[in-house]
């Protein structure tokens, strides 16, 4: 009976490990690519949305790592020497987060 108990806890345990690391995974690469667009786009009011939108879901699935340096490049500003090296430290933070 332990056995099982102890099976049944590991499974949703991992269960729950990889759906934490898709959720991540998936708001992370959205971001990145609508980054990309955004610039494809010249700052279209339709990607500025859809930023916006992989930004909060990026914030709600992020390490506090992430999150802070999520933040940071929000407050910095587009093409700034600031945005460009937060830029560089949110995807090593990212990166990291999903190893």
């Amino acid at each position: 009976m332990v056995t099982a108990i102890v099976q049944s806890w590991l499974s949703l345990r991992a269960q729950t490990k990889a759906r934490s690391f898709q959720e991540r995974k998936e708001a992370y690469i959205g971001l990145l690519e609508a980054w990309v667009r955004q610039e494809n786009d010249n700052f279209s009011e339709m990607s500025l949305l859809d930023v916006g939108h992989w930004v909060l879901r990026a914030e709600l699935v992020a390490s506090a790592k992430v999150f802070s340096l999520l933040k940071t490049w929000q407050e910095t500003l587009p093409g700034s020497m600031e945005r460009k090296q937060t830029t560089d430290a949110f995807k090593a933070a990212m990166r990291q987060d999903l190893r």
